[in-house]
């Protein structure tokens, strides 16, 4: 698989998640009446409609991809593998509880990866400059 198609598949796979954490979100707000899952969903909206113009812009660039094949691959999966049994079972009970610890925690461990990576960067960036004016 090329760089191109893997990112054509990277940008559906992300705006699928997107769509569907929206939609999750708007039902959780129907559950919960929190303004909060109210906001999260509409901003992930948003994302997925940013996804799908990106995507456009992104085959209409690159023409050689065979992106519908993959497409494809992704609407003839099984609907059984698309939700876990911890989001279709009691949102109170322990193990719903664990899973939405584990994701916060892997949340917060991937952005302080995300962030060094940036300081790393910047770090270099600046000695770079600091080297070629002396």
């Amino acid at each position: 698989m090329s760089l191109k198609a893997f990112h054509a598949f990277f940008i559906v796979v992300s705006f699928l998640l997107s769509t569907y954490f929206g939609g999750w979100c708007v039902s959780q707000y129907s559950v919960n009446g929190s303004l909060g899952m109210l906001i999260a969903a509409f901003a992930s909206f948003v994302v997925a409609s940013a996804l799908s113009l990106y995507l456009l812009w992104f085959l209409k660039k690159y023409k050689k991809i065979g992106f519908l094949a993959l497409l494809g691959w992704l609407l003839i999966q099984p609907q059984t593998s698309w939700a876990c049994s911890v989001c279709l079972g009691d949102p109170n009970s322990p193990m719903v509880k664990s899973v939405n610890s584990g994701v916060w925690f892997l949340l917060a461990v991937i952005s302080s990866i995300l962030v060094g990576f940036a300081s790393l960067f910047l770090f270099w960036r600046k000695r770079e400059i600091r080297l070629s004016v002396s």
